[in-house]
């Protein structure tokens, strides 16, 4: 058994994607073992994210010292010292940008507060029969006795019981289409214990209870998988004419523009046209009906994944982008001065719940960008 140094020294290998072979494969095995260990994973890649790309004017200080104080007292002396070069480096490189002494933001023109999303959905069973959900307990039932239980932090389970008459063919053919507007997010457990979370206009439609040779679900929008090991029975996801198949892994499905994923544990194949491209973990499978076939890239995984744990990340990202994600959240309208403005490239990172003009202010401070707020509606000019 791994003692904690070693793991840590383990994983931050993994995050620097600077493990050979055997190190990934033993971190992806630790990974499997339970639930406790993909918590912990989980605050470590959010951890090591803030020390490399820590971008909230609050916290980049231009006392280098005062700043290094405080990762030091979050993370604690073992990984402090594992990760001090990599935090200079990003600061020296890629954060220099972020690096300011003692200028004030200019000050974004507010007339109000803009409200984040919330959880919220609208549960169609397979009768038909459409239940609003947000954060209010309930508890429903299924027409093959299925219990579906509904939480108040914005959740929805699948529990079988006894099953009501029926062929287990007919069974497996009840559906139930789970759909969260704009400016919501809600998160699901399958019936065979899969976790899917959902972001903003968002659509997934799926069995009450899997039957079958495969477990089959349908996606519009975007949503993070955990899914149950099943070597026997595969898990697709299918995205219009693109198919996503796995055995037992975490990865992310986007569907807003084109056919996006990123695998972040395991293994997965993207299947299109009769040619399946397989993805290794930190790479992004791209599908895109103006070219021809299936693109993979390497990346870093936490600007895709980060929504599901309540953050927003952006690294070098283009500024159209980044507002397309912010309008699906808190349900902007968004003018921009020129076109060229769609194409300025930014990073920053942002609490979900926080107040969006965070993220305003400190991209006024790092770029021409001004951002002139009414209402919900923002309008993006050049200085």
């Amino acid at each position: 058994m791994m003692g904690q140094n070693e793991i840590d020294n383990k994983l931050l290998l993994y995050l620097l994607d600077e493990a050979d072979d055997t190190g990934r494969k033993e971190v992806e095995v630790w990974l499997e073992e339970n639930e406790h260990n993909r918590a912990y994973f989980r605050e470590f890649q959010r951890v090591h994210l803030e020390l490399r790309w820590g971008v909230y004017a609050r916290e980049v200080q231009p006392d280098f010292n005062s700043f290094r104080r405080k990762l030091k007292k979050r993370l604690g002396m073992r990984i402090w010292y594992s990760v001090a070069a990599v935090l200079v480096l990003a600061l020296s490189v890629g954060g220099a940008l972020l690096w300011h002494t003692g200028e004030q933001p200019v000050q974004v023109a507010l007339e109000q507060t803009i409200q984040p999303g919330k959880p919220q959905a609208v549960l169609v069973l397979s009768s038909g029969e459409k239940v609003e959900m947000g954060e209010i307990a309930r508890q429903l039932e299924e027409q093959d006795g299925t219990s579906v239980r509904v939480s108040e932090a914005g959740s929805v389970s699948y529990q079988s019981t006894q099953e009501k008459e029926g062929t287990e063919k007919d069974l497996g053919k009840m559906m139930n289409r789970l759909l969260v507007p704009r400016g919501g997010e809600f998160n699901l457990t399958l019936s065979d214990g899969t976790r899917v979370w959902l972001n903003a206009e968002t659509e997934l439609l799926y069995p009450v209870r899997f039957n079958g040779k495969q477990r089959v679900v349908y996606l519009k929008g975007e949503a993070y998988f955990d899914v149950a090991k099943n070597e026997e029975i595969p898990f697709i996801v299918q995205v219009e004419d693109v198919s996503v198949k796995v055995y037992g892994t975490e990865f992310n499905v986007n569907t807003y523009e084109g056919v996006e994923t990123v695998l972040v544990t395991g293994a997965v194949g993207m299947k299109q046209g009769g040619k399946e491209v397989l993805l290794k973990p930190n790479q992004k499978g791209i599908f895109d009906k103006s070219k021809d076939g299936i693109r993979v890239e390497d990346v870093d995984v936490l600007p895709y994944v980060a929504w599901k744990d309540g953050d927003f990340i952006f690294r070098n990202e283009s500024l159209g982008s980044i507002m397309d994600k912010l309008s699906r959240w808190y349900g902007l309208e968004v003018f921009y001065q020129n076109g060229e403005l769609c194409d300025v490239h930014l990073s920053g990172n942002l609490k979900r719940y926080k107040d969006v003009q965070e993220l305003f202010r400190s991209f006024e401070k790092i770029s021409d960008a001004r951002f002139n707020v009414k209402g919900n509606t923002v309008f993006i000019s050049k200085l």
